[in-house]
């Protein structure tokens, strides 16, 4: 992925991305996150949102993601549908959409941030640091009490025809989606994945969680449609999983 402000590519192995996602996950339990709770998140393709992801899914939370082009309402209707304790924004520009639809959110409890600091929000220093302090044997037994019967999403429609409505997807569903991804062979263990598509979609989730079941490499986009082009160049991925209009436009 590319650091903000760095020149270069940083990478993370995957023991680097346990820690960092036992830690948040550790931190969402210390905030009150139960099993069968729902945590949201509202942001672009990046690291974080897969950080945060396994962190809500091994405290047996489950994910509601939202589309980080959604309008402030759009917002409120999801984590107000999903009921919704915790959602996880990107940036000034996501906080900004929460801010103006809290009052409406009763059962929200806390909003926080990726990048940046604000007073109305947990950073994510914070929350790391709050997981650091709690014993690693609370996060074991949580996740070992998930089961396939446990819910580990509700995917969204894009609202487009009419309000948006939430797909109820369990581990058991996933596992068997996955399960079947890696006996038709779509991805290889040596797979270098360039992911820009957005992961509130269960196309891009299921191939993060693919890339992520064999141990292949997942390379992330810079969050600016104009260097995809520079990215795929510079990343030489074996696999761009993408939707017609990006490959037309890449031929165009």
């Amino acid at each position: 992925y590319k650091d903000e402000g760095a020149s270069g590519w940083a990478e993370k192995s995957y023991t680097e991305v346990g820690e960092v996602v036992q830690h948040l996950s550790l931190g969402l339990m210390d905030l009150g996150i139960e099993k069968g709770d729902k945590v949201s998140i509202l942001a672009n393709t990046r690291p974080e949102w897969t950080y945060f992801d396994f962190a809500a899914l091994t405290a047996g939370a489950t994910v509601v993601p939202i589309y980080q082009t959604n309008s402030p309402d759009e917002c409120q209707y999801v984590l107000e549908n999903s009921d919704a304790k915790v959602v996880v924004v990107e940036d000034d520009e996501q906080m900004e959409k929460i801010r103006s639809v809290r009052d409406r959110l009763p059962l929200l409890e806390q909003v926080i941030r990726m990048t940046g600091e604000s007073d109305d929000a947990i950073s994510f220093a914070d929350l790391e640091a709050r997981g650091a302090r709690r014993d690693a044997s609370e996060w074991e037994a949580r996740w070992q009490s998930v089961t396939p019967e446990d819910i580990c999403t509700f995917i969204y429609t894009s609202g487009t025809t009419g309000p948006p409505k939430g797909c109820v997807i369990s581990h058991g569903n996933y596992r068997s989606m996955l399960d079947m991804v890696l006996e038709v062979g779509v991805l290889g263990d040596d797979e270098v994945t360039y992911l820009y598509l957005p992961l509130a979609h269960s196309f891009a989730l299921l191939i993060q969680f693919g890339t992520v079941a064999l141990g292949a490499t997942l390379a992330y986009w810079e969050r600016d449609p104009l260097k995809i082009i520079p990215d795929l160049a510079q990343v030489r991925p074996t696999y761009f999983p993408s939707v017609p209009r990006i490959f037309e436009k890449i031929y165009t």
